[in-house]
């Protein structure tokens, strides 16, 4: 088994290296657990980045094994945004020049962009008294990219392409944090979850903070569905890519909702360890929705698309 790896406009940076070794041997536990290899976007645009980003806030590691987590998430980010990028698009692309890198420049200066950024949250993470503070300043951040994906997704589950059975039921909120996804089976998902009883009765002021943050920032949940209302095309999403957008979407909500969470309670229970760990998710969460919007910019062919390789 090996994969196959289209060029990327970067492959090594500070924060992140690309390893073929290392997603080679996520795809062979893919398909051992039962995964289908010709199911690129469940497997590149799902199961390896929740892999990685479950890896990076449950085992210690050291600073290059961190790296290869976070390039295994540049690659799901980055063709997972020129697979959407291709959904939204149905029109054939414009034909690509040998630009250089490949991709294009933006999508360079994007990865790297936010491959710094991921880099120094990695970098705070090590760094216990800087930890909490850093992990309590992201919080409205974290809500706000939480509020804008919970929109996106309800959107796209109260929009199935014509012919498509609802995958509505998938999703249940008891509040805006209170939300599971039954496509989702990461322990991670739900680790954190004991924060929200702190959030509905709040013990002690930092909570209260907290609290107050959540409903002031809960509103950028109609932000999100109004954004994919006004860029979604008129036929709507594939019917061929939407169980699989809707899968996908589905982790990254989930996983937003966990960084949320640990950030809040770091702060919120003056627990450094914590906070050290919900930075690092944090980083990887950046380092996936930045490289997605690098993918989003890219003038990559259309069809741009990793595969597994059965010989």
């Amino acid at each position: 088994m090996s994969v196959d790896l289209p060029p990327m406009p970067v492959t090594e940076d500070r924060a992140f290296v690309v390893s073929e070794p290392a997603i080679t041997d996520a795809a062979t536990a893919y398909v051992a657990a039962g995964g289908d290899p010709s199911d690129s976007p469940r497997f590149f645009f799902g199961d390896l980045a929740t892999g990685s980003l479950d890896t990076l806030a449950s085992v210690k590691l050291t600073r290059e094994q961190e790296r290869v987590e976070m390039g295994n998430l540049a690659v799901s980010g980055y063709f997972g945004g020129i697979w959407l990028r291709d959904d939204l698009r149905p029109e054939p692309a414009e034909p690509v020049s040998a630009a250089k890198p490949p991709g294009g420049v933006i999508s360079a200066l994007g990865l790297r962009m936010f491959g710094a950024f991921a880099g120094g949250l990695a970098d705070i993470s090590r760094v216990s008294w800087l930890s909490t503070p850093a992990a309590h300043s992201s919080v409205p951040v974290l809500l706000s990219l939480y509020g804008y994906n919970k929109g996106y997704l309800e959107y796209l589950l109260d929009n199935p392409p014509p012919g498509v059975p609802s995958m509505r039921d998938t999703l249940a909120c008891r509040g805006f944090l209170d939300c599971n996804s039954s496509l989702v089976d990461l322990e991670i998902a739900n680790r954190y979850d004991s924060a929200l009883v702190d959030l509905e009765h709040p013990p002690t002021l930092r909570w209260a903070e907290m609290k107050l943050w959540t409903a002031v920032l809960e509103s950028t949940t109609g932000a999100g569905r109004f954004v994919w209302k006004i860029i979604t095309p008129s036929g709507g999403f594939s019917p061929s890519s939407y169980a699989a957008l809707v899968d996908l979407s589905s982790a990254y909500l989930m996983i937003g909702k966990a960084a949320t969470l640990a950030s809040m309670k770091s702060y919120g229970d003056r627990d450094a360890d914590l906070a050290s760990t919900a930075l690092l998710l944090q980083a990887g969460l950046w380092m996936w929705s930045g490289a997605y919007f690098s993918g989003l910019a890219s003038n990559a062919p259309r069809g741009t698309i990793p595969s597994i390789v059965l010989a």
